[in-house]
């Protein structure tokens, strides 16, 4: 029922070959429980097949890489999905742990935007970046939100109730790519491309820049994390970061989620050890 051969193909500059493998694995699975049950593939007997998973037993951070895998497939295969019931699924899923961000170091952030052989992604990938802005955020851009007399650029921000408007000063390097791609972007909105063209193409060009995926999740909102991420570990001050970049409505919200924690940080915590050194 589901056409896993067409998927590998689809695939396979996306993701890791081990990981290309792990996923037919998965979705072998998921096929013989929907032909076994006489389902069609879907969110409802993806749901039904987590049930069924959950009584034999499997660790509920094996369902969410399972999840992921099927959600992968719904994903390329070009499924139409009811966002609000992939929303009441991932409540199924085990919450990530606190500090364990997925973030890119400024080095990487650096490779990413400098080797994206697209001008229109590098583009994209730079605001999402400079500014820590969300992907539809960024595509939501018109002629309008740029003034190049003024210096300035004007996002959308997606709130859960409302929207807000956000203008932030352009950054030269920023302007100098505006200006210098200006033909091949829209009359009205600056990005003719859809979200899901972005984050599909997005994995290709961390490969390209030799980002490694060392089990981070590889899509355009890494940026924001890595931005949010990269200033806080600059000293900027939490309020204005929280409130004048990330535009979180509360500090917290920026404390929790907004701070990727380094290898360099994890080495350094004392070992407990040390508290026996020079005791008598």
């Amino acid at each position: 029922m589901l056409d896993i051969k067409t998927f590998k193909l689809r695939a396979k500059d996306l993701y890791p070959k081990s990981g290309l493998q792990r996923k037919e694995v998965v979705l072998k699975q998921y096929d013989s429980f929907l032909e076994k049950n006489g389902l069609k593939p879907g969110l409802e007997s993806l749901n039904l097949w987590l049930d069924d998973l959950l009584k034999r037993g499997l660790s509920s951070s094996t369902l969410g890489v399972y999840t992921y895998d099927v959600l992968s497939y719904f994903e390329l295969m070009m499924f139409d999905i009811d966002e609000k019931k992939l929303k009441l699924l991932k409540k199924r899923l085990p919450p990530r742990n606190v500090g364990e961000v997925d973030f890119l170091a400024d080095d990487e952030a650096a490779r990413l935007i400098t080797n994206t052989p697209s001008p229109l992604r590098r583009l994209i990938y730079a605001l999402c970046y400079a500014y820590a802005r969300r992907l539809g955020e960024v595509l939501a851009l018109t002629r309008k939100d740029v003034n190049l007399e003024k210096g300035t650029i004007t996002f959308t921000i997606l709130k859960k109730k409302r929207e807000e408007k956000a203008t932030y000063e352009l950054e030269p390097w920023i302007k100098e790519m505006l200006l210098k791609y200006d033909n091949i972007l829209g009359k009205k909105k600056l990005f003719e491309i859809t979200a899901r063209a972005v984050e599909i193409a997005f994995k290709r060009d961390c490969r390209r820049a030799g980002i490694e995926s060392r089990g981070r999740d590889l899509r355009p909102h890494i940026l924001r994390h890595s931005r949010i991420t990269s200033l806080r570990n600059k000293g900027v001050p939490l309020d204005l970061v929280s409130k004048f970049v990330a535009r979180h409505s509360r500090f917290d919200t920026t404390v929790q989620f907004y701070r990727g924690i380094t290898e360099e940080e994890k080495v350094s915590i004392p070992k407990a050890e040390e508290i026996f050194k020079g005791a008598g």
